[in-house]
């Protein structure tokens, strides 16, 4: 199993379908679960900075493909506004966002 923290979730990343269960978080429950070791795949610096700012850790910029397997899970910070065609935002710019937090749990795949 491995836990993956991420700032987007596709389909593609389950590229063989299956079941899966989404549940949504609270700040303190995300840092629980990142006590365990975790694979950041956040694919923006100015967001790696935003979330590592709300997490009080380093959470580096990791833009990888992931191909989730049975077991897998994903945090997905959840920006609650869509931004325009190729912009990206500063830490202070995202603070300013409302976000939620989903976990991405591969039940059967």
């Amino acid at each position: 199993m491995t836990l993956y923290l991420s700032n987007a979730f596709s389909l593609a990343m389950i590229p063989h379908g299956g079941l899966l269960k989404i549940t949504e978080l609270q700040d303190e429950q995300v840092k629980d679960l990142i006590k365990n070791p975790f694979v950041s795949v956040v694919g923006h610096k100015a967001t790696a900075d935003f979330i590592s700012l709300l997490l009080q850790l380093e959470v580096a910029m990791n833009r990888i493909a992931v191909s989730l397997q049975e077991g897998d899970k994903v945090i997905v910070m959840q920006l609650q506004s869509r931004l325009e065609e190729g912009k990206i935002l500063s830490p202070e710019e995202l603070s300013s966002i409302k976000y939620k937090w989903m976990l991405v749990e591969v039940l059967e795949g």
